[in-house]
């Protein structure tokens, strides 16, 4: 009897098949990278989507990168990111994320300082050891990019101080650096140079998406806590779903744009990503970003 014809996997499925492969490589190594603290970084990352190591783990598949080199970038990136909400937290006085204590309620102001300093340090060598000093600056220059993005996020929720900076400037550090970091780091590993480039402005350009999102998302609930929010509520004059739509459309015609110089799969995959996002938004909110989107295919089956 002729076994049936495996049909090809759609952009959604290779999706959650890499997060969950994520998942189970951070289960296996995070008590061997962390024997002192593993308590604490699981409680960091618990609840995470793992989203942006799915990315690495995406760009990596398209980039010729081996499995055994893109796992322990892709493990690094939400590292970083893990570390990066941390901090957040501590600097919007956020008591919760993810349905839980924040790490700082949790374990206190002075551990939820020191922690992420080791787990940056485990994250940075990792990079190292895997993509080598190339993507080691990568990087560092996105987290630098990202302290920046918030500094100004920081300073937006004060209101006593001025951001000389444009919502989309903000946003474009504040959350598109990671984005953009998860997209690059593994090219370095497979020696894909001439994909840094696309790949990092479709990175930048997909958390951008996002966050304007999650923002509007804040905002239609009446949370003003975030400083990007309340940027694009005094940009937009109060209107903020309108502009913050009109942005969206801009945002993801620049994304698939960017798409049509990469193979067909990152634009299904930004797709999936932004449908993913506004499923948790809800909504009006949701429901503009499918018909942003409705020009897409929901995961056609795409070759790999």
């Amino acid at each position: 009897m002729l076994n049936a014809k495996t049909a090809p996997e759609t952009v959604d499925e290779k999706l959650n098949r890499l997060r969950f492969e994520l998942k189970l490589y951070f289960q296996e190594q995070l008590p061997l990278l962390f024997p002192e603290i593993h308590e604490e970084v699981s409680y960091m990352v618990a609840g995470g989507k793992f989203l942006r190591g799915a990315l690495t783990l995406f760009s990596a598949d398209i980039a010729g990168c081996d499995k055994a080199r893109a796992l322990p970038i892709a493990l690094a990136v939400e590292l970083m990111h893990a570390s990066s909400l941390v901090y957040d937290d501590i600097s919007d006085y956020a008591e919760s994320r993810r349905g839980q204590p924040s790490f700082w309620k949790k374990y206190g102001l002075d551990e939820a300082v020191i922690v992420p300093h080791v787990v940056m340090a485990t994250a940075i060598s990792l990079i190292g050891q895997y993509g080598g000093s190339e993507a080691v600056i990568a990087s560092m220059s996105a987290w630098r990019g990202t302290a920046i993005g918030q500094l100004w996020d920081l300073r937006a929720a004060k209101k006593s101080m001025r951001v000389a900076a444009s919502y989309r400037e903000v946003i474009s550090k504040k959350t598109g650096e990671v984005f953009g970091a998860a997209c690059i780091l593994p090219l370095y590993a497979a020696g894909r140079r001439d994909l840094v480039d696309v790949f990092k402005n479709y990175g930048v350009t997909l958390g951008a998406a996002y966050q304007v999102i999650d923002d509007m998302s804040d905002l239609s609930r009446g949370v003003k806590d975030s400083g990007s929010a309340l940027l694009l509520l005094e940009e937009s004059q109060g209107d903020y779903l309108r502009y913050g739509f009109h942005l969206l459309n801009q945002l993801v015609t620049e994304l698939f744009q960017l798409s049509g110089s990469l193979p067909v799969e990152c634009g299904l995959l930004a797709a999936e990503i932004l449908r993913t996002f506004a499923e948790e938004a809800g909504g009006e909110v949701r429901e503009h970003v499918y018909r942003v989107l409705g020009g897409f295919a929901r995961s056609p089956r795409a070759p790999y």
